[in-house]
């Protein structure tokens, strides 16, 4: 029955094949939220003003600044990411500005910073809202007066490279709470583009789903798996506290477990945050012996069909079940 089964979905998803875009990272999505961030995409592409772009954390900030330079006259100039949150204040700012010889400790030869090297192109400043009062003083500068100073320097170097900023912190209130300078907000804030959370446009979902499920298949190199009207069923009733990047994931992991084949719920696998927004942390044979007991549970402790299911050999299977205690 499942052979049959199978055989006709794929059948169907031949013939009422979605059209999702190909190559590269493009935004997908026909909610009306997401063709007015179009619009503005291409507003914004049009002219060199500083964009400000907001929203949770894996809604896709990034791929919205790829898009406005991508379709900017500056297209073919570098894109220079850089994550603001993931270095301290003294770094970011060499990073950033670069620095000269000797300018401190470890600092054996002049550096160009990610503004020098943006040329005429884009800088992307994602997690800006991380950043110290004192970083945000020296960034105004550049935003202000397309000038900087590399750290031990004391030349000032111009930069014509447009500038994008992200976050998802609640800047207006980081103003009030003197933790977020209000010139510089004003400054980056000229277009503004806010990324509604996952949750918000499920109508989405299922064009996200065959596009990222296309995806991931061409990235391992395996034939496209069908998603079945349960699993799609599944995801839909997910509230994905992580966006897209979460999809992504989740639909990464049911292409390896369904071995290009059809996506059943079985091969989905979800995050579940506790009471308070905060996830369940879990060593990793906790995860392991959850998913081994996950499985076996719905194929009705079928060792065969669970061993293909979690992408292992029979022997592994008994392996791990003789770790947990699954015997």
């Amino acid at each position: 029955d499942r052979v049959f089964e199978d055989r006709q979905l794929r059948r169907r998803a031949a013939r009422e094949s979605i059209a999702v875009p190909r190559g590269g990272n493009p935004l997908v999505g026909r909610d009306p939220r997401m063709i007015e961030i179009y619009k503005l995409v291409g507003q914004a592409a049009a002219t060199t003003a500083t964009v400000l772009v907001r929203g949770e954390s894996g809604t896709g900030k990034e791929l919205v600044a790829r898009a406005i330079h991508t379709h900017s006259a500056a297209s073919t100039e570098p894109f220079v990411a850089v994550n603001c949150g993931a270095l301290p204040n003294t770094l970011l700012e060499s990073e950033l500005f670069g620095h000269v010889r000797g300018a401190f400790t470890g600092a054996h030869e002049a550096r160009r910073g990610r503004f020098a090297l943006a040329g005429r192109g884009t800088i992307f400043l994602d997690e800006i809202g991380d950043t110290t009062v004192d970083f945000q003083t020296k960034l105004l500068r550049v935003v202000q007066d397309r000038e900087f100073q590399p750290v031990g320097s004391e030349r000032l170097e111009r930069s014509e490279a447009r500038v994008i900023a992200a976050t998802h912190q609640d800047l207006e209130s980081m103003i009030v709470g003197r933790r977020f300078r209000e010139d510089l907000y004003y400054r980056l804030r000229v277009v503004e583009i806010v990324i509604p959370p996952l949750r918000e446009r499920l109508s989405d979902l299922p064009l996200l789903a065959e596009h990222l499920v296309a995806r991931a298949a061409e990235s391992l190199a395996v034939s496209v798996p069908v998603l079945s009207a349960a699993a799609l069923n599944r995801l839909l009733e997910h509230t994905w506290p992580g966006n897209v990047r979460e999809l992504e994931n989740c639909i990464k992991r049911a292409v390896v477990i369904a071995s290009g084949s059809v996506i059943r719920p079985e091969h989905l696998s979800f995050t579940v945050p506790r009471a308070g927004g905060q996830v369940r942390l879990s060593s990793l044979d906790d995860v392991e012996r959850e998913q081994v007991v996950r499985v076996l549970a719905a194929t009705g402790n079928h060792k065969g069909r669970t061993a293909e299911i979690l992408g292992v050999s029979r022997p592994r299977l008994r392996r791990l079940m003789e770790k947990y205690g699954l015997e």
